[in-house]
């Protein structure tokens, strides 16, 4: 493993890059996308470097704005950004002598899930995508988490929102918004306590993610689908994986739905599995990342 710098833009992104043991040759790449609220060195890596043992060239990296990379204001959660860095990535990973151009692939964890789709639907060079506890950013601000709430309901967040950006033009300070409740919050929904438990304890915490958003990130979170279009141009083969019992599986069901007529799509719901057990429990990562060997492996 080694840190790189992406150019995306005027911004530079921080990544780390996961090679195989192997110096030449043609290779096949693997863009892995983090969590909403996450950073590089948590789950994402996790997969990164499990993938990289199985032989292929891997990048984890950090959003715009987010963790070591640049991007101001920080801390904003940008959808659209989010999903222009997968494609950075894809620059970067085509430039390696190591790797074959035609086999570079995306992999999403959570919100990364989402913006892996959206990615691979506008950009082709992507020539497969996997998704894990996939969570379509837009559609979880806009319906609940359990997606039962109405688009409309969020009106009033959006107006409330506009009043502390307009604070903050005149001097107030930046607000901002949780992506995780405090530990032992139990009117959380379920997958966001163990949520939790996973960022905000030792179990995977990190200084660089903080657990805040900026409130200027709303209305681009609001006006963000990333499963708009892919209908009409995500053409490659996809790999949906997600588990039993999160409360997030909604959406992983909704673009299985959406993509029902496609032959390339594979849905794989584990029994028993809870969102957050595919970030860092071995009984789901290991299985997980073999599917996802495999899956890759036919492209």
């Amino acid at each position: 493993m080694q840190p790189v710098s992406i150019i995306k833009g005027s911004i530079q992104l921080a990544g780390l890059l996961f090679q195989p043991n192997i110096t030449s040759g043609s290779l096949p790449g693997v863009v892995v996308i983090h969590p909403g609220g996450g950073v590089k060195e948590q789950t994402a890596s996790v997969y990164a470097e499990r993938l990289s043992h199985a032989g292929y060239v891997t990048i984890a990296f950090d959003a715009s704005h987010q963790g070591d990379s640049g991007g101001l204001p920080y801390h904003l959660e940008d959808p659209n950004a989010r999903t222009l860095d997968a494609s950075a990535v894809v620059d970067y990973l085509e430039r390696l002598d190591i790797v074959d151009s035609e086999r570079i692939v995306v992999l999403g964890i959570c919100a990364g899930g989402g913006h892996a789709v959206a990615a691979a639907t506008g950009d082709h060079r992507i020539k497969a995508a996997a998704i894990v506890s996939a969570v379509n950013i837009g559609d979880s601000n806009r319906l609940g988490w359990y997606g039962n709430e109405t688009a409309a309901s969020k009106i009033g967040g959006l107006d409330a929102a506009a009043e502390r950006i307009r604070n903050e033009s005149t001097g107030a300070e930046p607000g901002v918004i949780n992506y995780v409740p405090q530990v032992n919050d139990t009117s959380a929904p379920p997958d966001l306590q163990d949520a939790a438990d996973y960022y905000l304890t030792a179990r995977a915490q990190h200084p660089n993610a903080q657990n805040i958003m900026l409130d200027r990130s709303m209305p681009l979170l609001l006006n963000y689908d990333a499963f708009a279009f892919a209908e009409a141009y995500f053409t490659q083969p996809l790999l949906i994986i997600a588990g039993e019992q999160a409360d997030s599986r909604w959406h992983s069901e909704k673009l299985a739905e959406i993509l029902d007529d496609r032959d390339n799509v594979r849905k794989v719901i584990v029994p028993g599995g809870r969102h957050m057990d595919f970030y860092d429990i071995e009984e789901y990562v290991g299985p997980a990342v073999q599917q996802i060997t495999d899956f890759f492996r036919g492209i």
